[in-house]
């Protein structure tokens, strides 16, 4: 059986009490849902690793100050091929660093918690981002 993991990346950064998360929508932008920064994980790479690189090269920002696994794996399979899905939270350095997407990116823009909930299509996503969201809550 082929299998790949990828990373489900929820940036998110602290403003006061209340976090502001990051979504983007892939190129192009009339096929596409707002989702979390994502990336296929190298098999060298572990998952922070490989959240790190794909934030980076997705949308241009630096290791994060505090990266969190949310312990939430997604199994979709497909005939022979499986693909596993790693939820992490990663909390930006700085409030005020500009976004550099990539090429790929159509969008990329900040919402807070019930329009990130409402936005997103996929029923995982809307599971890890509920659980960051009450763990950074938790922790302000």
């Amino acid at each position: 059986m082929d299998q790949r993991h990828v990373v489900r990346v929820f940036v998110y950064r602290q403003e006061g009490k209340t976090p502001t998360y990051l979504m983007v929508r892939h190129q192009p932008f009339h096929d596409s849902f707002w989702v979390p920064v994502s990336g296929l994980m190298q098999p060298h790479e572990s998952l922070f690793q490989a959240a790190v690189r794909s934030v980076g090269q997705e949308i241009g920002l630096q290791p994060p100050s505090q990266i969190v696994d949310l312990q939430l794996a997604t199994t979709t399979q497909l005939g022979d091929f499986e693909e596993i899905d790693w939820a992490v939270g990663y909390r930006t350095r700085g409030n005020k660093r500009a976004l550099q997407p990539s090429r790929t990116l159509a969008a990329a823009r900040w919402l807070d918690f019930d329009d990130i909930y409402q936005s997103l299509d996929r029923e995982e996503d809307r599971r890890s981002i509920m659980r960051l969201h009450f763990t950074v809550r938790g922790g302000a």
